[in-house]
């Protein structure tokens, strides 16, 4: 059976080889079915920055080097823009010159970690490098930590062959938290131990994510929306029958049919030049000022592709909301493409919630209604009115995550309620929260179960029970996940990260049991440790 893999995995490879280049990828023999095959993979092919051996090896058990490894590192920290190659420096060593292949690999790491107030040599002592003795976990986490420097967890580390006294304790402690390393099963930490070459590809894929989470901080930037039927589609913004007789009606379906026509695309040739309205948005201003019932749908079309001031899209952006209040006609996804677009102008207040009261009251689609909240909120956001915008999220923190009750919406909320978001009484959450104390004051007084995770913010300190509550997201996963992250960015632009943290990594933990989790388990992670890295 091992004859006829090796013999399967030797066609694979001739079949790669034989594709274009821009199509190759690199497979390895000796990796099927072995426990890092795809961390393996993944430093090869997606980072680029391991590379085999000439008979189509990868040798996984074999020990990595003191230059191999710091050329893996290097070569992803070039990706990720966090260290720029250099060919000259003062590298201290009698056995590394220009001669050795990694040179400008590990004087590039030299010069990287001079920014860190260290060089080589406080890892390496001595005279000689040694670029070809294999590395030690010990001195791969002090290369390691110079670019892993956030982490969500503060557990202390409980090693028994690790003590304080050891002078890379934090850093291991802060790579133990990250979760790039791990000890063993007798929960020691062997930093003499050295590590294989499968350790380092998959401990270089944790190194990746981490340091691309701590660096893109392109998290909680924007609300997000739940998708609505239809919404991609042009409207009519009522209910039409095209066979109409009136006049109109049929004005205004000739023209909109015409504009979107255009709008994706389509090209009016002369001969059917009859079939279109080639003053389309002049036909809606003239159905307008006739005093034409829909409103909504002639200023829609008229602010889309009219050329107008910002002045003048504001006015028909108020009208219609005007016209959404009086009548009962829209649908979801006309509303939905209404309020995408009214919510670019300075629109009034009173109708651009009137509207949204209008809309929830004709809705019985809970996407709607997620839309409907989180229109509020941009709304405040937009008009930076924070007092308004720090009641409707308190408001819906104190329903706990029940859907249900966060869909049913209060309109009339005032900027004078009572808003205290250190106020967690209510909640059902992962972790016991101690406000005003940190982990050592904690222990004065009590003791902690084993292999629980610590969090210490400012001015909370958070351990996680040994019990989670139990929560039902049954039919609500997809809604949950954009309400959870809606809620982190309102409270991050509130200045609220205590509290963003506090929910964020208690939404991360129900998440982390849904379905959709399984399915895409890579960007929820990224995203929720990025968030998490954020407001910490």
């Amino acid at each position: 059976m091992r004859r006829f893999h090796r013999l399967l995995f030797l066609l694979i490879i001739v079949l790669v080889l034989s594709v274009r280049p821009a199509l190759a990828k690199t497979v390895y023999y000796d990796t099927f079915n072995h426990w890092a095959e795809k961390d393996i993979d993944f430093a090869s092919n997606t980072l680029k920055v391991f590379k085999g051996y000439g008979d189509f090896t990868f040798r996984p058990d074999n020990n990595i080097t003191r230059a191999e490894f710091i050329t893996i590192l290097a070569r992803t920290a070039y990706g990720l823009n966090q260290m720029k190659e250099v060919y000259s420096g003062d590298l201290a060593y009698n056995d590394m010159s220009i001669k050795h292949w990694s040179y400008t690999y590990v004087i590039s790491m030299n010069e990287y970690l001079k920014t860190n107030k260290f060089t080589l040599k406080d890892i390496f002592p001595g005279n000689n490098f040694n670029p070809d003795k294999a590395i030690t976990r010990e001195e791969s986490v002090a290369l390691i930590a110079a670019f892993c420097k956030d982490a969500i967890f503060d557990t202390p580390l409980s090693f028994t062959d690790l003590s304080v006294t050891n002078k890379y304790y934090s850093e291991i402690q802060r790579l133990v938290n990250s979760g790039i390393i791990i000890g063993y099963e007798n929960n020691t930490f062997r930093g003499s131990n050295n590590i294989t070459r499968a350790e380092a590809a998959s401990l270089i894929k944790r190194v990746y994510t981490d340091i691309k989470t701590s660096i893109n901080r392109d998290y909680l930037t924007k609300l997000e929306f739940m998708p609505v039927n239809g919404d991609e589609m042009y409207s009519y913004f009522g209910e039409y029958n095209l066979n109409t007789t009136n006049a109109d009606d049929r004005k205004f379906i000739k023209a909109k049919d015409t504009l979107e026509y255009v709008a994706f695309g389509g090209y009016i040739f002369p001969e059917d030049a009859h079939l279109y309205d080639l003053n389309a948005v002049k036909t809606m201003e003239q159905l307008r000022a006739s005093g034409y019932f829909n409103v909504a749908g002639t200023n829609y079309y008229m602010i889309t592709f009219g050329s107008y001031s910002n002045e003048d899209k504001t006015k028909f952006a108020n009208e219609i909301l005007t016209n959404i209040i009086a009548r009962n006609d829209f649908s979801d996804a006309e509303l939905m493409q209404i309020f995408t677009l009214v919510s670019k102008y300075d629109v009034n207040e009173t109708l651009y919630m009137g509207a949204l009261e209008k809309w929830y009251n004709l809705t019985n689609n809970d996407n709607s209604k997620a839309n409907i909240i989180f229109f509020r909120y941009a709304y405040y956001i937009k008009n930076d009115n924070k007092d308004m915008l720090r009641v409707l999220i308190y408001e819906d923190l104190k329903k706990a995550n029940n859907i249900p009750s966060i869909l049913s919406i209060n309109f009339n909320l005032d900027k004078g309620s009572q808003v205290d978001f250190r106020n967690y009484s209510f909640g059902n959450y992962g972790y016991s929260l101690y406000k005003d104390t940190n982990l050592q004051r904690f222990l004065r007084n009590a003791s902690l179960n084993q292999n629980v995770r610590i969090i210490e913010l400012p001015d909370l300190l958070m351990i996680e029970k040994t019990s989670k509550p139990k929560v039902d997201m049954a039919g609500y996963e997809n809604l949950f996940s954009k309400y959870s992250i809606n809620k982190l960015y309102v409270l991050n632009f509130l200045g609220e990260k205590e509290r963003a943290f506090v929910e964020g990594i208690n939404d991360y933990d129900i998440i982390k049991t849904f379905e959709i989790y399984k399915k895409n388990s890579t960007a929820f992670d990224e995203n929720y440790m990025g968030i998490l890295k954020k407001v910490k």
